[in-house]
């Protein structure tokens, strides 16, 4: 995975997905640092963020509401009704 745009828009990420009681960061969400193991690149030399992903992201939360533009994805649970089928179709 390449770097993100620039080094602005690392900062960006990074403000958003560490920020307190944001959610539960259940992968990534720090920038990468050191070289990396597959083939010893120095992630220093540019603006490399990990894809990154969080649950429970409050729906008010920007990580929710924008686009970060950056390998974040935001999860949440969701819960379907059931549709009560006497009331369907039927007249008095």
């Amino acid at each position: 995975m390449g770097t993100v745009i620039s080094h602005q828009q690392l900062e960006r990420i990074e403000r958003l997905v560490q920020r307190p009681h944001i959610g539960n960061v259940l992968a990534g969400g720090r920038r990468l640092t050191g070289l990396s193991p597959l083939d010893g690149h120095d992630f220093s030399k540019g603006s490399f963020f990990p894809p990154t992903v969080i649950s429970d992201v409050q729906l008010e939360d920007d990580l929710w509401r924008e686009e970060v533009f950056g390998p974040v994805v935001v999860v949440r649970r969701f819960y379907v009704g059931v549709l009560c089928p006497v009331s369907i179709g039927r007249r008095a």
